[in-house]
């Protein structure tokens, strides 16, 4: 009997000691995914309706590598647009620190999408900023013009802010 005592003592110690420790895995090799929530917003001076937003992650926000992962597929659901003056909002798998890029398309004024890099003779803005930096929102602001020079619509102007902007 006296080896039960000891067997239950064993027993009830090793309880304990396994009990204090956690369960969750903190594995340095594990990668946290963070999430940003973003307004996007197709600026009241913009002269075309956006169609399609597309977008993909470049990495941490101090590297310029080439890109490595596919575009996304079309954010906007449905035959949803965002028309000038319009935003809508979503969420990126995006961790702190690093940004995202994203190229558009959109309604050519006859029903004609028309993506934007894809033009000859395209000369606007590339490589637009999504970046997770400073808070988990942001606002992102697009213009897009008719440039009579290089005879594309093209991006004229955007913003990448910290924040939503109301």
């Amino acid at each position: 009997m006296n080896y039960l005592k000891y067997f239950a003592f064993a027993l009830s110690a090793a309880v304990m000691v396994l009990g204090s420790f956690s369960c969750d895995k903190n594995d340095e090799n594990e990668i946290k995914k963070d999430t940003l929530y973003v307004k996007f917003i197709n600026d009241p001076e913009s002269q075309y309706t956006i169609t399609t937003l597309q977008i993909r992650n470049r990495g941490p926000v101090d590297s310029q590598l080439q890109p490595t992962e596919p575009w996304s597929e079309n954010i906007l659901k449905n035959g949803q647009r965002i028309a000038p003056g319009q935003h809508i909002y979503f969420t990126l798998d995006l961790p702190s620190g690093h940004w995202a890029e994203y190229r558009l398309g959109v309604d050519n004024g006859s029903g004609v999408e028309v993506m934007l890099y894809d033009q000859p003779n395209y000369d606007g803005f590339t490589n637009l900023p999504i970046t997770h930096w400073a808070t988990d929102n942001r606002t992102v602001t697009v213009t897009i013009t008719y440039d009579n020079y290089s005879q594309t619509i093209t991006v004229s102007g955007w913003s990448d802010m910290a924040g939503i902007d109301e």
